[in-house]
């Protein structure tokens, strides 16, 4: 399908109908060496019915005026009720690709890894800012069970994805440890 014009009431061009700008955040903590995500269960009230009782990784579309960080950052307090901030996110990858999703969204994947333990993150958990019945449950899940979950649109691809980058950053970084380390030590 083409891009349609959009015109208002009276007939005035306001622009085009096309591509929508989605947003996908993918919020990981490390405790006690075991690995989570932050997730939600789509509720009742979610658009897509076929969706409904499925696990999600918080996700939204763009609003004028706000950056695609600011929104997924807005999604994941919208959704969860966890307020996050700019300090650990990494956009991961764009997908653009419009077999992939029904609606043929570009979706921007951020990856946020998380400082605090999963307590400072749980007691943050509510439906407040959530379309009405929207949300269910909110979890960190433990990735060795995420395939024990159903996952809506292809976020058990996006969580796998997240992963090997994390764990990616998280190796470099201690080879970075190793030779500041090593450093000290000749010295």
């Amino acid at each position: 399908m083409k891009n349609q014009e959009c015109y208002d009431k009276n007939g005035n061009f306001i622009g085009w109908f096309s591509r929508s700008v989605a947003v996908v955040g993918i919020p990981i903590l490390k405790e006690n060496e075991q690995y989570y995500i932050l997730a939600s269960q789509r509720g009742e009230g979610t658009p897509d019915e076929e969706y409904r009782g499925m696990w999600n990784l918080c996700c939204g579309y763009l609003d004028f005026d706000e950056t695609t960080e600011e929104a997924v950052l807005r999604e994941i307090k919208e959704e969860t009720g966890v307020d996050l901030n700019y300090e650990h996110i990494e956009l991961i990858g764009i997908n653009s690709d419009p077999t992939s999703d029904k609606r043929q969204n570009v979706s921007f994947r951020y990856l946020i890894s998380l400082s605090q333990d999963k307590s400072f993150y749980e007691e943050q958990f509510s439906h407040a800012n959530n379309e009405k019945d929207e949300v269910g449950d909110i979890a960190f899940i433990n990735i060795n069970d995420v395939d024990k979950y159903q996952w809506a649109f292809n976020h058990v691809h996006v969580i796998s994805l997240a992963l090997s980058q994390y764990w990616t950053n998280e190796m470099n970084e201690r080879t970075r440890a190793l030779i500041r380390q090593s450093k000290k030590l000749e010295n």
